[in-house]
């Protein structure tokens, strides 16, 4: 029996011992995968504990005219930014922010001025940008800075830093052309590593500065920040230099850009000029402007408030955005559509003052009328009558092709942002607004001479002048790497010279003889006044489109199409004609004749 109970604790004794080694073998293996095989997990994550990725910025790319005068460029500025680190709380009743807020208030009297930022500026710093210094007063003056760096010595945490802000040589050129820039943060994807601050970056807002806001910004870089534990930084370092945005060239010329706008400064229109061959725009207006200046380094909330209450609506792309009936610039269109019906170009019309349709009398300027008219006479003359009647025998649906085979009612796929599309009337169009008024030969007739529901914008017109000129409608663009294309608008070679002996007619002697003259160079176009508005607010719109070729002793050497219109004119003749002269003098030279 002894020797039994002998053998039974010699058992447990070799299973006990047993099951301690196997204990001890897997906390050998435990311990090995924690202090050796995790060794390099455990360092990865106290690094990320320990260390912040910062995205960097580059400087913004410049915006060119084809000549290369620099319209919108970048220049340093000198900014005055805060570390946290310095003013971190260390003991119990102190707050980081409380101390930033009082060495702010000491820096101010030094400086010269309050700091734009705030408390709530300076605690959203602190929940989300502990490590990053804090921009407190932007583009500081030699002055200010001379003070500061007087005092530097008592303004523990506080540095300069050069930065840069969108500067703008040529004023309020071509404003809404380059459109605003804004600040932001942009963040992109950095693989397997999160960025943990990101840097606000100019980006575009309106105009070119957002069609080609990849292309100016560049490529952003990363900086690498050591933190201590409570988040404060230590050490910075590159990992990845941030690369400037490119440079944009533009198709834009500077100086037919500024005698266009001096010529419509005070007034509220647009002109519109285009390579006739490619679609390259040369200038393009909207009146009034703004100043960009007063937009950087962001638009203030109380100058965005007055720019969008004023009336004359200075914000506004006229040129590309602004809605306009073309008034008697459409009769080229309508005189080809009858064409392309058979339309005698000989036979004439009588004109008595007025033409009568559907229970409306459409007056021509000529109170007693032109008498007899054939069409390049009409043409010349403007006369209301004969395109009323040559645009009801042909009807609406052939005006309408012809307008649409030459752009009108489209997008022209410009490289910009915004564009309007406009309206060309239709008895469909007319029921969606009042189906209770029918669609009659009357609307027909008003549309024949551009009025009614017809809407178009002046950049849509003055490719429709190019269209006349050459016979192909281009594709608008800005940037000279574009890579246009253009497209016939199926008119014959026998119709469109037709139209432009009529057109050559008004520059030489009819309503548009203002627009060409003394001009060194070869005018050729279509004075236009649309009438809109009713009883007390009735009012003009004036018009001339035009297409001009240089002579051997014009200045510049290329053909132009353009479209001018003027709010509240008198006629095309008298107020759009003349301020097409003055441009296109300066920009061709002057003639003896």
């Amino acid at each position: 029996m002894k020797n039994n109970y002998s053998m039974l604790g010699l058992i447990m004794f070799v299973i006990l011992a047993t099951c301690f080694a196997i204990g001890f073998l897997i906390l050998i293996f435990r311990l090995k995968g924690e202090q050796v095989d995790s060794a390099a997990e455990y360092r990865r994550q106290m690094q990320s504990q320990s260390f912040r990725r910062v995205q960097t910025i580059g400087v913004r790319g410049r915006i060119l005219d084809r000549n290369g005068v620099v319209l919108a460029g970048n220049r340093p500025v000198i900014n005055i930014t805060i570390n946290p680190e310095s003013y971190r709380a260390k003991k119990r009743g102190e707050s980081t922010e409380k101390n930033i807020v009082d060495a702010l208030n000491k820096a101010a009297e030094i400086v010269g001025r309050d700091s734009f930022v705030d408390s709530e500026d300076i605690r959203r710093h602190l929940r989300q940008s502990l490590a990053m210094p804090l921009v407190v007063w932007r583009d500081i003056t030699e002055a200010e800075q001379a003070r500061f760096f007087e005092h530097q010595h008592e303004l523990k945490g506080f540095e300069c830093s050069i930065g840069s802000e969108r500067y703008y040589p040529c004023g309020m050129l071509a404003a809404h052309v380059l459109g605003r820039v804004g600040r932001d943060r942009r963040k992109l994807n950095s693989g397997d590593e999160r960025i943990n601050f990101v840097d606000k970056e100019l980006c575009g807002r309106d105009g070119l500065e957002l069609q080609y806001d990849t292309l100016l910004r560049g490529m952003p870089g990363v900086e690498r920040v050591l933190v201590d534990a409570l988040g404060f930084a230590a050490r910075r370092e590159i990992l990845v230099e941030a690369r400037n945005g490119f440079d944009l060239n533009l198709t834009l010329d500077y100086k037919l850009q500024k005698v266009a706008e001096s010529s419509l400064r005070g007034l509220r229109g647009a002109f519109v000029a285009v390579d006739p061959r490619d679609g390259a725009i040369r200038a393009m207006v909207s009146s009034p402007s703004f100043d960009p200046r007063e937009c950087v380094p962001i638009f203030p909330r109380k100058l965005y408030e007055r720019y969008s209450k004023d009336p004359a609506k200075p914000l506004l792309n006229r040129a590309v955005a602004g809605l306009y009936a073309p008034g008697s610039t459409f009769k080229p269109i309508t005189a080809l559509a009858a064409l392309s019906k058979g339309l005698d170009p000989s036979k004439t019309h009588g004109c008595y003052g007025y033409y009568e349709v559907s229970g409306m009398r459409i007056r021509c300027a000529r109170t007693w009328g032109h008498g007899d008219m054939d069409l390049v006479n009409a043409i010349k003359n403007s006369c209301n009558p004969y395109f009323c009647e040559i645009g009801v025998k042909v009807g609406a649906n052939t005006i309408s092709e012809v307008s649409r085979d030459f752009g009108l009612g489209a997008k022209t796929g410009i490289d910009f942002p915004i564009e309007g599309v406009g309206l060309i009337p239709s008895a469909a169009e007319k029921a969606n607004r009042d189906p209770s008024v029918k669609w009659n030969s009357g609307d027909v007739a008003q549309t024949s001479i551009g009025q009614g529901l017809l809407l178009v914008t002046p950049l849509q017109m003055a490719l429709v002048a190019a269209a006349l000129g050459t016979g192909k409608l281009p594709t608008p663009h800005f940037t000279k790497d574009y890579v246009f294309n253009t497209k016939d608008v199926g008119v014959s070679l026998k119709n469109r010279k037709i139209v432009l002996e009529g057109m050559r007619k008004v520059v030489a002697g009819g309503t548009g003889q203002l627009a060409g003259k003394n001009v060194e160079a070869n005018v050729i176009g279509k004075t236009g006044t649309a009438e809109v508005g009713s009883r007390a607010n009735r009012r003009k719109n004036t018009w001339f489109i035009g297409y001009v070729t240089p002579t051997e002793k014009s200045i510049i050497k290329e053909p132009l199409a353009l479209a001018l219109v003027v709010e509240n004119g008198e006629s095309g003749g008298s107020t759009s004609a003349p301020k097409v002269g003055e441009i296109l003098r300066a920009f061709y030279g002057e003639s003896e004749k």
